[in-house]
């Protein structure tokens, strides 16, 4: 079983979906449970902007991220899975793979987003790149979008049996 997981999330309901199935990786066991929220670095995109207003839209982004965070860990805590918060800056999958490589986690569970092919090719994936990247297993969960797009496995191979 798994000692360490990690979990990023962005905020979104698409990336909490994978807090479904960590509750179900945790249950019984003796886990960790990594939760990372990575917030753009300052000065990032707008080095224009004034260096006080840049820190302190940095500072609130980053309390906004602990709270979020807590939120999940104190669900998580109500089924007695021990938790911590992690909130880097940077680039997400950049991050995600850092924290995976210092924490020397045994899994990264993260959902997909189930944007289009182009998005992917023009924009890259984080999950993609964070799946071709690491040598560590990671459970992607898939959007019900996503899901509902492709065939049951039931009806995949009755296909292939015809």
């Amino acid at each position: 079983m798994f000692k360490k997981i990690l979990v990023p999330l962005d905020g979104s309901a698409l990336a909490e979906r994978a807090i479904d199935q960590v509750e179900k990786m945790a249950m019984g066991s003796v886990v960790e449970v990594l939760l990372l929220k990575v917030v753009p670095s300052p000065l990032g995109k707008a080095p224009e902007a004034g260096q006080l207003e840049e820190s302190k839209a940095f500072a609130e982004s980053v309390n906004r991220s602990k709270a979020y965070l807590e939120k999940i860990a104190t669900r998580l805590g109500a089924i007695s899975v021990k938790s911590r918060i992690l909130i880097p800056s940077g680039e997400p999958h950049a991050e995600i793979l850092a924290a995976a490589h210092k924490e020397d986690v045994d899994c990264i569970v993260m959902s997909t987003h189930g944007g289009t092919a182009l998005a992917r090719a023009l924009l890259g994936s984080t999950a993609e790149k964070v799946v071709y990247t690491t040598k560590r297993p990671v459970m992607l969960v898939k959007s019900k979008e996503v899901l509902a797009a492709h065939l049951d496995e039931g009806e995949a191979i009755a296909g292939v049996a015809r």
